[in-house]
């Protein structure tokens, strides 16, 4: 007589969510290809898996994006969106060595923007974001859109 085994049953994340599993995994030099999305289109380029902050990753931006902009590490969500500019990649480690906690950078952007943000209205929160990337050394945006006297 055989004795039935019971059923683990792997539980599913919400469609709105990717897990860590889910991110490309680091390779032995510790980069990955990650695709990035900007004005100029897609990109492709060598990226640092985040272990302090899961879902974002640190990159060189390519030489065409932000030319003449000094702050060349970004630091990126997961889909490819840029999340802030930094002159070092110390300066954009250290952000998300602050940031890490502060929010669950493996959710999809949207609900990202939703469960973190308000979608962009709550104040507090954007502040806290807009602080915490400031006092790393960064700013939000390329260094192109601080107007001709740059960054």
């Amino acid at each position: 007589m055989t004795t039935a085994q019971p059923i683990h049953a792997t539980p599913t994340p919400a469609p709105s969510r990717t897990t860590t599993a889910d991110l490309p995994a680091s390779g032995r030099t510790g980069t990955v290809s990650y695709e990035i999305r900007c004005t100029e289109g897609r990109r492709t380029v060598q990226a640092e898996q985040l272990d302090s902050a899961p879902g974002l990753y640190l990159y060189e931006s390519p030489a065409d994006i932000d030319r003449d902009g000094p702050c060349r590490w970004r630091i990126g969500h997961h889909a490819g969106l840029l999340i802030a500019a930094f002159r070092t990649p110390d300066a954009a480690r250290g952000f998300a060595d602050a940031a890490g906690t502060w929010a669950d950078w493996t959710l999809d952007a949207d609900t990202l923007r939703r469960h973190h943000l308000g979608d962009g209205r709550d104040q507090a929160a954007l502040d806290h974001l807009l602080a915490t990337v400031d006092r790393a050394g960064g700013h939000m945006e390329n260094c192109a859109a601080y107007g001709p006297y740059g960054c």
